[in-house]
């Protein structure tokens, strides 16, 4: 038993490393999936915005929720100029993963000029990703402000 025991222990304690690892290496994706997101819609680009997106994706901003067609198609290039308009600085950032499943929460301050009007607000974004065939998609977004 107490072999048995030892040899258990010894798995865990060699696995912890490669365990560890995959988790940082599949935050730092999950953070390239976002950033590269967040450059697509700066730059109008909707073919790079598509390919980070789940299928299934649901948009949830302002006041409804929007597939993926919706939101290429709607408020993805009024977002960009928004975004485009304004100086962004990540304030906080939280990664959670559990299995092939993702879910980070981001604040960030926003200021500049958009239309006219002056920006200063705080930005929540939530947002859940899948893995799927090694590749991480958005499948759920929520932005608001304050």
């Amino acid at each position: 038993m107490k072999t048995l025991l030892t040899l258990v222990t010894a798995i865990f304690v060699m696995a912890a490393p490669q365990l560890q690892a995959q988790d940082l290496s599949d935050q730092e994706s999950i953070k390239t999936v976002l950033s590269n997101f967040e450059k697509a819609i700066v730059e109008n680009d909707s073919k790079i915005a598509s390919s980070l997106l789940h299928e299934d994706v649901t948009i949830l901003e302002g006041r409804g929720s929007e597939t993926k067609e919706e939101y290429l198609s709607h408020h993805f290039h009024s977002d960009g100029k928004f975004l485009s308009a304004t100086e962004r600085n990540e304030l906080s950032q939280k990664i959670n993963i559990e299995g092939n499943m993702a879910w980070v929460s981001t604040i960030t301050s926003m200021k500049g000029t958009y239309s006219d009007r002056e920006i200063d607000l705080t930005s929540l974004e939530l947002a859940v990703l899948k893995k799927e065939n090694g590749n991480w998609k958005i499948v759920a977004l929520h932005w608001s402000s304050r």
